[in-house]
């Protein structure tokens, strides 16, 4: 006789869901993991300048096998995700390492690099700074990534094996 027989019973089901829960965490923690990476790599692509000590804060961090984050490490980062509006001084240590950093010196040979710090502090306290965001664009990048990326790993992880 030519007969298919697909046993389902509970012991069988067990086994396979207890294989699967191990599966899952192991999977659930390498995606979680690659998407903080790609979250990590598009949020430093998004960042106003590509040599940056901002840029060069961004990382993927683990805390445990199932929480992941993506980390701007400089005080000033949400002032440039969202920028920042009129009325706030600049403390004048955080423009003139800034300045430092940047190579900004004055053009005019009369004027000191406090003077011209002074300036740049006034404007921002008059104008504020535009938003440059580059963590809202990785997040979405991620959101956008995540189901796709998601489907290929659990697929992988619970494949079904025959004998």
């Amino acid at each position: 006789m030519n007969e298919i027989i697909l046993d389902l019973n509970t012991r069988a089901l067990i086994n396979y869901l207890e294989r699967s829960v191990n599966a899952i965490d192991g999977t659930t923690a390498k995606l979680l993991r690659r998407l903080s990476q790609e979250g990590t790599r598009e949020a430093k692509r998004h960042t106003p300048k590509a040599e940056s000590t901002l840029t060069n804060s961004i990382r993927a961090k683990q805390q445990s096998a199932s929480f992941h984050q993506v980390v701007a490490g400089v005080h000033y980062a949400r002032y440039v995700e969202e920028g920042t509006g009129r009325g706030g001084w600049v403390p004048d240590q955080t423009i003139l390492d800034w300045m430092d950093v940047k190579g900004i010196t004055p053009d005019d040979e009369d004027m000191s690099i406090e003077q011209l710090a002074y300036l740049i502090q006034t404007k921002i306290f008059y104008q504020g700074t535009p938003a440059q965001p580059f963590m809202r664009p990785a997040l979405e990048h991620i959101k956008a990534k995540a189901p796709n990326l998601a489907l290929t790993y659990f697929k992988s992880a619970l494949e079904v094996k025959t004998k």
